[in-house]
């Protein structure tokens, strides 16, 4: 395979060896196809091949990460096709026909491990049996700084999770350590394999909960051989701008509300603090003046229009015209002025038009958000909301992941920005030429290059026609005139004759038509993208309802999996129940699909998170046996974490978790992860240090659930450092 992509590399450069256009074009798209072959070939290098079956009939299936044929005999099968379904579905209880399956461990090209699970005692025969667990074993492997995928040890439930229909919402339940984001990312890739014309180019859109997690799963989907679905993190969603950091859960909550719509509705309608607070022109000698209040009344009327006629702010500029000339109509003394011809010379005049777009600018997003720093501009909150809210603007030069659903909600509301007038393309430039010739917009006749007059036609870059020898190359008017002719034959009349340029940029004549060419649409420059046809939501139960909305927006038109654990619930508008939740992303029904088995959570420290799980949500059964847990409360808290990471063992993943501020103290202190307990959900290492308990709990509403969350990322061993109590769940 990697020699016949090679192969096709050459073709094509092969091809372009002719210096042709055509040949040109070829070789782009082989070379293309060819890199785009060797670079899932590339991908798929590492662990190849991963497992084999052997049927009670006799047939045997090698699993891989790709499909390998060779002629129509099939050496591998693909991990996403039906006929591998038995390697992640087959039990001892229902064997389905599989009597060995068995896991290859590789390394490289080499096999170095196997391990069996006879699934059909009464046929297994003559066949080896080796191994201890390639579950287990897996679990046991140290934690990198990126996500694995686990296509070698997929579980049956995770199975029916990967493989449930695209169509609908699918909504995938478990708690820490069930395999919930590995099954969503398993899952685009299932869904790309199975219906790839559909899918591929960015139809499928996974949304993770930060830019910390989206870059810790990152890999997973590359080595599954994917790398066309957009992974985004909450953060990332509008074009533009990047926002990690999180605001205060009191500032998110008044962000995160439902109301907030409407404050902005509010906003957007309101002056610009740059706009002028006094018209003054004149007229026939008199002075008109429109003040303050004057405006502020013409701007309700155009809100009132533009309101009832269902027009956005960056489209309203002509209806604030009309207003203003309204309005300035009312302060003119004089009956016998004609309002028509009043309209159309202020209209004209260069102040107003000045004033006019001062008056009413084009507005982005991020210029109208800016204006809530002012307290007096947040209208529709209680006075200490809008005061909260107008703080959390002051002194801060980037914008938080709680702004990025208001951003996404006011380009909605404002509209398209209106298109900047094209200016006419200067003579020089239809004089060059940069690639061959130009598409003339209409007919153009010329004597230039060949011995003889030319006529080209609109969008030809070649002549319709050539004069023959009878008329003289100096006689302008004859030409003209034979032109004239076969002009009519194309169903347009010839008025006069204007100088223009042909399509190899020679000075030419531009015939006048009695009727107008029609006129061809411009194409956008950027077109505007494609829907998403499939949207991946990952830890979803923390969806505020703005941030619901934002994602509404961008899965209309798709079907979604929606991903998450109500136990891990941090954000203090969180949804109470699945329906509510799904009712914030415009979605009604759902299939929901249930990981009730936790493989990566020691039972040790499972256990021992439970004690502050939330009431009502059912703790996940754990499949590990083991883990260290280990709690101390120390004096010098800098120096017991320092010790705490001096006593881990080496080449593992460690990581600290404190509250946001005490991260910002620690990170210089050692040389290992910190992260704040705010953006550590999701993520996976083998020795967990976790700071001060009580002060996670203490930083916000939902404390005892960040907590949870926090408790819960170690697959090996958990270290606890308190000096202050312990949450009462937690104490013996």
């Amino acid at each position: 395979m990697r020699a016949q992509a090679n192969a096709l590399a050459s073709e094509g450069h092969r091809r372009a060896r002719a210096s042709s256009i055509a040949g040109l074009v070829e070789r782009d798209a082989l070379v293309h196809r060819a890199a785009a072959q060797l670079r899932a070939l590339d991908a798929e290098a590492e662990g190849l091949v991963f497992g084999r079956l052997d049927f009670d009939d006799g047939e045997t299936y090698h699993i891989g990460r790709l499909g390998v044929r060779d002629n129509q005999e099939p050496l591998l099968v693909d991990w996403r096709a039906p006929a591998a379904e038995p390697f992640y579905r087959a039990t001892s209880g229902d064997p389905l026909g599989v009597v060995r399956r068995r896991v290859i461990i590789c390394r490289g090209p080499k096999v170095v491990a196997l391990d069996d699970d006879v699934l059909s005692p009464d046929h297994v025969g003559d066949l080896r049996v080796l191994g201890e667990g390639a579950l287990l074993a897996a679990l046991r492997r140290s934690r990198g700084p990126h996500m694995r995928d686990i296509v070698t040890t997929i579980q049956r439930e995770q199975d029916a999770a990967i493989r449930a229909p695209a169509r609908g919402v699918t909504v995938i339940t478990g708690g820490p350590g069930t395999g919930k984001t590995q099954v969503a990312l398993h899952r685009a890739a299932y869904l790309l394999y199975t219906d790839r014309t559909r899918f591929t180019g960015g139809r499928i859109l996974v949304v993770g909960p930060s830019n910390v997690f989206t870059d810790y799963i990152s890999r997973v989907l590359p080595s599954l051989g994917e790398d066309s679905v957009h992974l985004r993190a909450l953060g990332e969603l509008v074009e533009g701008v990047t926002a990690t950091r999180r605001d205060s859960p009191e500032v998110a909550q008044i962000k995160g509300r439902d109301s907030m719509r409407q404050v902005l509705v509010e906003l957007m309608w309101q002056a610009p603090p740059t706009a002028p607070d006094r018209l003054r022109l004149v007229y026939a000698g008199q002075v008109l003046t429109l003040d303050v209040d004057d405006l502020a009344k013409a701007r309700r009327r155009v809100r009132d229009k533009c309101e009832a006629t269902g027009t956005m702010p960056n489209a309203a500029r002509p209806a604030a015209a009309a207003v203003l000339l309204d309005t300035l109509w009312t302060k003119t003394d004089g009956p016998h002025f004609d309002r028509h011809l009043f309209a159309d010379d202020v209209a004209d005049r260069g102040e107003f038009h000045r004033f006019l777009q001062a008056w009413w600018p084009a507005l982005t997003p991020t210029k109208v958000l800016s204006w809530l720093a002012e307290t007096a501009r947040v209208v529709g909150l209680d006075a200490r909301a809008a005061e909260v809210l107008a703080g959390s603007y002051h002194g801060r030069p980037d914008w938080s992941v709680d702004d990025v659903p208001l951003l996404d909600e006011l380009a909605e509301l404002l509209g398209e920005l209106p298109a900047a007038p094209k200016a006419p393309e200067p003579e020089w430039r239809l004089r060059e030429l940069t690639s061959g010739t130009r598409r003339v917009a209409t007919f153009v006749l010329s004597c230039g290059l060949r011995d003889g007059w030319e006529l080209y036609a609109p969008g030809h870059p070649t002549p319709i026609a050539l004069a023959g020898p009878t008329i003289d190359n100096d006689a302008i008017a004859a030409a003209q005139r034979w032109a004239e002719t076969v002009i009519l034959r194309e169903g347009h009349r010839v008025i006069s004759w204007a100088d223009g340029f042909d399509p190899h940029g020679e000075e030419g004549y531009v015939p006048v038509l009695a009727e107008p060419l029609p006129v061809e649409e411009a194409d956008d420059d950027s077109p505007a993208e494609e829907p998403y046809l499939h949207v991946i939501l990952d830890e979803a139960q923390d969806l505020s309802p703005m941030e619901g909305r934002m994602i509404a927006r961008r899965a209309e038109f798709a079907s979604m999996t929606v991903v998450g654990d109500f136990g891990q619930a941090t954000h203090p508008l969180a949804a109470g129940s699945w329906p509510q939740l799904l009712n914030r992303l415009g979605k009604r029904e759902a299939r929901t699909l249930e990981l009730p088995t936790g493989y990566r959570l020691p039972k040790a420290i499972a256990d021992y998170a439970t004690r502050v799980l939330a009431p009502g949500i059912a703790p996940t059964r754990s499949y590990r046996s083991g883990g260290t847990l280990s709690v101390r409360q120390v004096d010098d808290m800098h120096a017991a974490v320092q010790e705490a990471v001096r006593q881990t063992p080496g080449e593992t993943s460690i990581a600290v978790i404190a509250t946001d501020s005490a991260a910002e103290e620690l990170a210089p202190l050692v040389d290992v992860a910190v992260v704040p307990a705010s953006l550590v959900k999701g993520l996976e290492y083998d020795h967990v240090i976790v700071v001060e308990p009580a002060d996670i709990v203490a930083a916000e509403p939902r404390g005892l659930n960040r907590l949870y969350v926090a408790l819960t990322r170690a697959v090996a061993g958990l270290v606890i450092l308190h000096q202050k109590a312990l949450p009462a769940a937690l104490r013996d």
